[in-house]
C-alpha cells in the first residue's frame, strides 16, 4: 500500500512512524522519531487478526504502552504513521478492525492516525529484506509460508492456508508431530521413541488421555508450538523416528521454496529463513543441503518491525523533498 504523507496539517505536533510485526506468538513494534531515534520498542502477545478477542486485547495493550511513552516524551499532538504486519489478514476488512482497536485503546491521549499500512507478516518482511530487488523469503515460525519478489515487483506465494490443511515443517506442524508420535509409541506395535517420555514429561501428564484435555483448548496452538524442540531435542539423542519428522519437515518447506521460485521465473538469487523454526541448526543444514545449487541461503538478521518503521520514516523524508 502506497504511503502519502499529508502536508498541510497545521499546528504544533510530531510525527512519529510505527513498525508492527505481529504473529502467531507475538508482536514486536518499534517507534521512530523524526530524527530517526528509536523512542520505543517492545514485544507484546499473539496478534493473529483471525483470533478475535486476543488480537483487540493485545493491540489494546500495545497502544496504551505507546501512547504513555510518547505522552512523557512529546508535548501536544502525535501524528501517527504505522506500517503493520499481522497474521490473518485474510480476514475480512483487517483495517477497519485495527482502526477501531486503535481509536478505543489511544482514547485521553493526544495522538491522531495519519497513515496507515496493513499487510501480512509475511508479506511486511519480504519487503523488509527485498524492497527493489527479487527475492524469496521462507517463514517458519508457529505457521510457515513463502514469498516471492519478481522483477517487476509482482508478489507471489506458496504454503501459509492455515493450521487446519497446510503450515508444513512449522513450529506447530512439529510440535503437532511431537504429540502424535508420542502417542503412536504409546498405544502402537514398533513405534517406540523417547518422543513419548519427553512430551509427556513436557505436558505433565501420565495418563495419555490427559493430553487431550490440553490441546484441544482455545490456545493450544501456541502451547504445541513450543513442544516443536522436543522433537529436535529427540533427533540430538539419536531417535530414528525425531529424524524422520525433522526430514519430513525440511521436505516441506523446500518444496515451498522450489515452487516459489519458479513462479518468480528463477531469478531470485538467494531465500531468506525468517522465523523461531530456523533456530535448529540441524534442520537449516538440510534445507542449504536441498537448496544450495539452484540459490543463496541467509538466515534473517532483521528486527522486522524496525525495519517497517525505517522504510516509513524514508519514504517521509523523501516527500519532504518533493
Amino acid at each position: 500500500m502506497a504511503i502519502s504523507f499529508d502536508k498541510k496539517i497545521q499546528g504544533v505536533f510530531q510525527r512519529v512512524f510505527i513498525g508492527i510485526d505481529g504473529g502467531g506468538t507475538k508482536t514486536n513494534v518499534s517507534v521512530l522519531d523524526t530524527e530517526g531515534r528509536l523512542i520505543f520498542s517492545d514485544s507484546f502477545g499473539p496478534s493473529n487478526l483471525l483470533n478475535g478477542a486476543d488480537f483487540d486485547d493485545n493491540l489494546s495493550i500495545l497502544f496504551k504502552d505507546i501512547c504513555s511513552s510518547l505522552k512523557d516524551s512529546f508535548r501536544g499532538k502525535t501524528l501517527l504513521n504505522i506500517s503493520a504486519g499481522f497474521a490473518g489478514t485474510s480476514s475480512n476488512n483487517p483495517e477497519v478492525k485495527f482502526r477501531s482497536v486503535q481509536k478505543k485503546s489511544c482514547l485521553g491521549y493526544d495522538v491522531a492516525l495519519e497513515n496507515l499500512s496493513i499487510m501480512s507478516d509475511a508479506l511486511l518482511a519480504l519487503n523488509a529484506y527485498f524492497p527493489n530487488k527479487p527475492g524469496l523469503l521462507l517463514i517458519s515460525g508457529t505457521g510457515s509460508i513463502c514469498y516471492g519478489k519478481d522483477e517487476d515487483g509482482k508478489i507471489f506465494r506458496t504454503g501459509g492456508f492455515g493450521y487446519l490443511i497446510d503450515d508444513g515443517g512449522s513450529g506447530l506442524w512439529f510440535g503437532k508431530e511431537a504429540v502424535k508420535a508420542a502417542l503412536y509409541s504409546h498405544h502402537h506395535y514398533n513405534e517406540k521413541s523417547i518422543l513419548e517420555e519427553m512430551v509427556f514429561d513436557y505436558f505433565r501428564i501420565k495418563d495419555p488421555a490427559e493430553i487431550y484435555d490440553i490441546i484441544y483448548k482455545s490456545d493450544s496452538k501456541t502451547l504445541i508450538s513450543t513442544a516443536a524442540e522436543l522433537v529436535f531435542k529427540a533427533h540430538e539423542e539419536e531417535c530414528k523416528i525425531a529424524d524422520k519428522i525433522i526430514q519430513k519437515g525440511a521436505e516441506e518447506l523446500v518444496y515451498l521454496v522450489k515452487n516459489c521460485s519458479k513462479l518468480i521465473k528463477d531469478k531470485a538469487p538467494c531465500v531468506v529463513l525468517h522465523g523461531s523454526v530456523f533456530k535448529q541448526e540441524y534442520l537449516v543444514e538440510l534445507i542449504k543441503k536441498k537448496l544450495i545449487e539452484y540459490m543463496n541461503i541467509y538466515i534473517s538478521d532483521k528486527r522486522i518491525d524496525l525495519e517497517a518503521a525505517n522504510i516509513l520514516l524514508e519514504n517521509y523524508l523523501r516527500s519532504k523533498d518533493l
